[in-house]
């Protein structure tokens, strides 16, 4: 019951604060708490003192919030934002602001605001806060702050108020606006708001307008070394789709009957024009170099950080690879609510398409892991040589290793830790393959002292 009652009265206390923040400029901040703290001891009349610093900021503030009624402004507001950012990376976009009114308008602030959701008792009771093992014990015991930091990630960024000093009647401007990521995935904008201050600087009157856009972030990406992995062409049996566009070659075998769903481009037209009817061109399926890129999505012990930096990782091999393998193919492997394969290279998918569909992976909690497991041995005699990104080492993934080792599959594994203590694999793992232990924290150092 109590529990309920600090979760009740946690939000209530983050509204108000929310309010504060936007009403009252530093200096009306500095006032309301003198108010508060003196009319503590101004109650006693006697304290003559108390009783006349409460009375004077009360009749600042009054003064203050009845001169912010006279703000009359009419703005019309346009983000102009980019396709996407990265998460840890500052980003730049335009606000459009255009003075609708008559009068020209001065100390303007804008605040743009992103979507929050508080969460839920049940949310926010089952949360595990990272930064709580750096916290003091009444504020872990309490759980407000764990309450702010999960609503800063459902918000996912960060942005600054900006000022504008003045705008002319019927003008516009551009403004700059700088956001700093704090999560991958789509960040959900909703509003923005134009602030004035009051002629004496304690409150503000604010305009707002609604405003949505949504703008995805991508994974923090490293700089990568690039796997030399030994395995050659193979086959793709029955073909690839387009396989005409994306073959190494396109060598005529043979003609036949036009069936229904043949692509027009495989006509052969001077047939079609000798016989009168409709006859296709036959191609030999192709050999190409088709490489695996497998995320390990399961978590069970695991903190949420050893999850990130693992979809990190993975958004920066997909990206080295699409961007400089322009002649094979990449396959990215993962299990969320289902069993998932995406393919991108030579013209079946742009590189970013992978970092987005990367920005938005969720942790598998409801899936075992022999999902992957058959996944992977699925499309094995397909594969070129395999890349492999585990946040755990256990029997499970041995077993996988083992049995693409069994096939000559060729293999790079990371493995992602909290710790840095170095795991075995075993001898017939670590002399067939390369693998790799990377604790948090750490990644880029150890990626940058890897052999090349």
């Amino acid at each position: 019951m109590l529990r309920r009652l600090l979760f009740f009265n946690f939000r209530l206390v983050y509204r108000i604060s929310r309010v504060s923040r936007d009403r009252f400029t530093p200096g009306g901040l500095l006032i309301f708490g003198t108010l508060i703290f003196s009319g503590i001891f101004g109650f006693d009349t006697r304290q003559t003192l108390a009783f006349q610093i409460c009375s004077l900021c009360a009749a600042f503030l009054i003064l203050s919030f009845l001169a912010s009624l006279s703000f009359r402004g009419k703005f019309q507001l346009r983000r102009q934002l980019p396709e996407f950012g990265t998460v840890g990376q500052v980003l730049k976009y335009k606000i459009q602001l255009k003075n609708l009114g008559d009068r020209p308008q001065r100390d303007l602030v804008l605040m743009d605001e992103l979507y929050a959701p508080l969460p839920d008792r049940e949310e926010f009771f089952g949360a595990i806060d990272p930064e709580d093992s750096n916290r003091n014990w009444f504020d872990r015991s309490v759980g407000y702050p764990r309450l702010i930091g999960m609503i800063e990630k459902k918000r996912g960024a960060s942005i600054q108020p900006v000022a504008i000093d003045d705008l002319a009647a019927k003008d516009s401007t551009e403004v700059l606006v700088e956001l700093q990521p704090v999560r991958r995935g789509y960040l959900q904008f909703c509003a923005a708001k134009i602030a004035r201050p009051d002629p004496l600087g304690l409150m503000q009157s604010i305009r707002s307008s609604v405003l949505q856009d949504s703008l995805l972030i991508l994974p923090r990406l490293y700089k990568v070394p690039v796997p030399e992995l030994p395995g050659g062409r193979k086959y793709q049996q029955s073909g690839l789709n387009a396989v005409n566009i994306i073959g190494d070659s396109q060598e005529f075998i043979s003609l036949r009957e036009y069936r229904p769903g043949d692509p027009l481009r495989s006509i052969h037209w001077r047939s079609y024009a000798k016989i009168g009817h409709p006859v296709v061109k036959e191609f030999q399926d192709e050999f190409i170099v088709r490489q695996g890129l497998l995320l390990d999505t399961f978590i069970e012990a695991e903190s949420v950080q050893v999850f990130e930096e693992a979809v990190s990782l993975a958004a920066s091999f997909s990206n080295t690879l699409t961007r400089r393998s322009f002649d094979s193919l990449l396959d990215l492997m993962f299990v969320g609510s289902q069993a998932y394969r995406f393919t991108a290279g030579r013209g079946l998918a742009e590189p970013d398409s992978m970092l987005e569909i990367l920005a938005c992976v969720e942790p598998c909690r409801d899936q075992p892991f022999l999902v992957l497991h058959e996944l992977i041995m699925r499309h094995a005699s397909e594969t070129s040589g395999l890349i492999c990104i585990f946040l755990r080492w256990d029997d499970q993934r041995r077993k996988l290793l083992e049995q693409l080792l069994a096939v000559s599959m060729p293999l790079y594994v990371l493995l992602v830790q909290e710790h840095s203590e170095p795991v075995d694999p075993g001898i017939t793992i670590s002399s067939r393959c390369r693998f790799v232990c990377l604790p948090c924290g750490g990644i880029q150092e150890r990626l940058d002292h890897l052999p090349r």
